[in-house]
This record gives structure tokens, C-alpha cells and sequence, in this order.
């Protein structure tokens, strides 16, 4: 054994990680940030689901003989958020699905050429999904809530995901 294998060198091999080099704190990072937006979306998820609950209970009547079905413009606001929600979801779900920095060949473009730029993707990502899970959670009735605004954020997020699985290909 090396005077470079040392113990931190066994607890890398025991642990099969990277985690006390350069490469294994970029690795974390790129966990942590998947992790916030995770997070920060499902907290946006949760919000509108709340507001769903409440308009239900305070808006939807109950059902009766003459009307089994509760109206048209009573329910839209539901489906509109339901509809928001599953993107969301979806959004949260391919985030935390996003390939690892974990290619050598990746490592070294991204060590010499744009650790800054990753970290912009990254920067950009957290924002829009605290900014999400903030505008969803300042609504007080779902009648409130800027679905537009919601879907514009997702869909920066996307473009962003992809903008940033594009920079990290090895090409």
C-alpha cells in the first residue's frame, strides 16, 4: 500500500465513491441541487393540492337528484390544477433523472472548460423550482394561483435541463 492509497484511499475503495476527491464533491453537488429542486417542486405539488382540497370542499356542491354532477365552471379550476400538478410531477421526476457527471471524459471537459457554466444550469434549476414552489404557496384560493406563470416556470426548467444534459455530452 502507497503513501497515496492511505486510509482515505481504503474508505473510497470500501465505499466504491469518489466522495473526498474534486470529482466526488462535484458528483454531491450535482445530487444536492437535484434533491432542492426535487423538493422544492414537490413542496409546489403539495400547495396546489391544498388549494384543490379547500376549493372542493368550499366550492363543489354535493351531489343530488337533479344535479348527480357538479357544474362545468365549478370543476375547470380543479382540472387546470390537477393538469399543473401532473407536470410538475413529471418535471420533478425527470430532474431527479438526469444522468450523473460520472464519465471520465465528461469530468475533464467540465474540470477545464466550464465548471461555471454547469454551475449557471444548476443556479438557474434551483431558482425557478423555489421560485415555483413560492408562487404556488402565496396563492390562497385556487382561483388565485398564476397557472400560466407555473407552466412557464416548468417549461424554463425543462429547457434548461436539456440545455444542460446538451453541455455535458461528450461530443
Amino acid at each position: 500500500m502507497g503513501l497515496a492509497d492511505g486510509p482515505s484511499g481504503l474508505l473510497r475503495a470500501f465505499l466504491a465513491t469518489d466522495v473526498y476527491t474534486e470529482k466526488g464533491r462535484l458528483r454531491s453537488d450535482d445530487l444536492l441541487v437535484r434533491e432542492r429542486v426535487g423538493r422544492a417542486l414537490g413542496g409546489a405539488a403539495a400547495a396546489i393540492r391544498s388549494l384543490i382540497s379547500a376549493w372542493r370542499a368550499d366550492r363543489v356542491p354535493a351531489s343530488t337528484r337533479e344535479q348527480p354532477f357538479p357544474p362545468a365552471a365549478v370543476m375547470e379550476p380543479i382540472r387546470r390544477a390537477e393538469r399543473l400538478v401532473k407536470q410538475i410531477e413529471d418535471t420533478s421526476v425527470a430532474v431527479r433523472g438526469l444522468p450523473l457527471l460520472n464519465s471520465d471524459k465528461v469530468w475533464d471537459r467540465v474540470r477545464h472548460v466550464g465548471l461555471d457554466e454547469l454551475m449557471q444550469f444548476d443556479w438557474t434549476l434551483v431558482g425557478e423550482s423555489a421560485a415555483a414552489a413560492s408562487d404556488a404557496q402565496a396563492a390562497t384560493a385556487l382561483d388565485e394561483l398564476d397557472i400560466a406563470a407555473l407552466e412557464t416556470r416548468l417549461r424554463t426548467i425543462r429547457e434548461v435541463m436539456t440545455d444542460r444534459q446538451h453541455y455535458i455530452e461528450i461530443r
